[in-house]
């Protein structure tokens, strides 16, 4: 399967799944009641986040996530041309799909209001992680498996020439 084919369905099964979970989150929980799910270790508590990812920059204005956007962008074109040319296996298309569509989520979920719908709640009582959402977990995890690939990937070689071609040869004679 090609690459972009890869990314593509990855990125709109995130883009999905996140929206439509977005879409539930707002339609049956009320904002930061939390409703437990395993005890308090995780909960469901809805909340909107004006920052990037986990409330960071949060009401920081427009340039952290402008910034945010680019950086995603550049790693997002960086990875598909290292995967066309061989410098990641094949499944990182996968996880790269993961990141853009996770991305896209919350981009598009910003739009309307300049806010993110955050809803899942993991922590032990005072002691919580930041409410997040399922496109920050597909980032998160896109961006985990990524790193492991690239650890256990050895890149295509370039093919090996003949030691006794002329490139080998610095004066061109015949030896």
């Amino acid at each position: 399967m090609k690459i972009i084919f890869r990314i593509l369905i990855a990125g709109v099964a995130v883009f999905a799944v996140d929206g439509l979970s977005k879409i539930w989150a707002e339609q049956n929980l009320v904002p930061h009641q939390p409703v437990p799910i395993i005890g308090d270790f995780f909960r469901l508590t809805l909340g909107y986040n004006t920052g990037v990812a986990f409330g960071m920059f949060s009401n920081g204005g427009v340039w952290p996530l402008v910034i945010t956007g680019v950086i995603i962008l550049g790693l997002v074109i960086w990875f598909v041309r290292a995967l066309q040319q061989g410098q990641f296996p094949a499944a990182a298309a996968w996880a790269v799909g993961m990141l853009l569509g996770g991305a896209i989520g919350n981009f598009l979920d910003r739009l309307p209001d300049g806010r993110v719908t955050d809803f899942l709640d993991v922590g032990v009582g005072p002691l919580r992680w930041p409410t997040f959402n399922l496109a920050d977990s597909f980032i998160l995890i896109g961006v985990g498996l990524l790193v492991l690939l690239s650890f256990n990937h050895q890149p295509a070689e370039s093919p090996v020439s003949d030691e006794t071609g002329p490139e080998h040869n610095p004066d061109g004679l015949t030896p």
